[in-house]
């Protein structure tokens, strides 16, 4: 076959693929549950395809499992839906447990579980709009190498952590990708740990959010992890507003993003430092007002230090 032939077999196989995935699109099909006449999230498992969107309405006393092969498909509580954790002997104790990939999880209030939202990976989701509140244990969790993006949302009254990144895991936290300037902020507050834990070679941008009232740090990165860190309001935490350690790091200047410093409310300050780095921690770039009642900042002499 010569070379001209070989292009327009090439140029064909494109086209049909093409019009293949654009035919799957075209077919996205909308699915109604309503959990008050009886129906269940788990009854579209079998039948949902990349691209279609499941509409959720009522209270869903279920423990949500999307399984690991579905892939692009939005759940969407249209802001009047409650995701309640039935408890008892249930797949999985968390009220909302993703393994699927490029999910949308938006306009639900997902309470009763251990976590309220878990990403088990690798898995991935766009969590969006959403009230995670009064689980016993983490608010969001992501582990085992997932990604997440969570946006508009707020995390509160969880027994543990607010939002938990683990296990070569990764978050976008108030920003959906750095170089988009809009912000989408989340509020994190009253969790009964630290209001956003890093930690085990994970890494998070956090951006715009308020995190608050957390009966630990506001943000703990530790354990071999990195954050960029700009542009929240942290205030009164039980602890510090940030901790740093164990060959940890913390950007607070970084590019692309453009948005001011990091800040504690006047009047509000957290338990501890405003920002604390020990243990082969670093830090780098302007510590803004992050305040603290022992101080703006305390740092241990294993702590590399480039901030202003």
């Amino acid at each position: 076959m010569n070379k001209s032939a070989i292009l327009i077999s090439t140029g064909k196989a494109a086209l049909v693929s093409g019009l293949f995935v654009s035919a799957q699109w075209a077919n996205a099909a909308t699915i109604a549950v309503d959990c008050d006449a009886g129906k269940t999230i788990a009854s579209v498992y079998a039948t949902v395809k990349p691209g279609d969107t499941v509409l959720v309405s009522g209270t869903c006393k279920e423990q949500v499992s999307i399984p690991p092969e579905i892939t692009r498909v939005t759940f969407d509580g249209q802001k009047k839906t409650t995701i309640v954790h039935p408890g008892g002997q249930q797949a999985s104790p968390h009220a909302f447990y993703n393994r699927g990939k490029e999910i949308i999880i938006k306009g639900f209030t997902v309470t009763g579980g251990q976590d309220g939202i878990h990403l088990s990976g690798p898995a991935s989701a766009v969590i969006d709009g959403n009230v995670v509140t009064k689980n016993s244990g983490r608010g969001i969790h992501i582990d085992k190498g997932s990604i997440a993006r969570i946006l508009n949302t707020t995390v509160e009254q969880s027994g543990g952590i607010g939002i938990d990144i683990t296990g070569a895991s990764y978050a976008y936290i108030g920003v959906y990708i750095p170089r988009v300037p809009a912000l989408a902020p989340n509020t994190i507050r009253n969790n009964g740990g630290p209001g956003i834990n890093i930690e085990r070679t994970s890494g998070a941008w956090i951006v715009g959010n308020t995190i608050s009232g957390n009966k630990q740090s506001g943000i703990e990165v530790h354990r071999n992890s990195q954050a960029d860190v700009i542009g929240n309001t942290i205030n009164g935490n039980g602890g510090d507003g940030i901790s740093v350690s164990f060959n940890s790091g913390v950007n607070f200047d970084s590019e692309p993003r453009k948005d001011g410093p990091n800040q504690t409310t006047g009047g509000q300050n957290n338990a501890g430092a405003g920002v604390k780095c020990t243990l082969g921690g670093y830090i780098d770039g302007p510590l803004g007002t992050l305040n603290g009642t022992r101080g703006p900042k305390e740092f241990d002499r294993t702590c590399i230090v480039r901030a202003n």
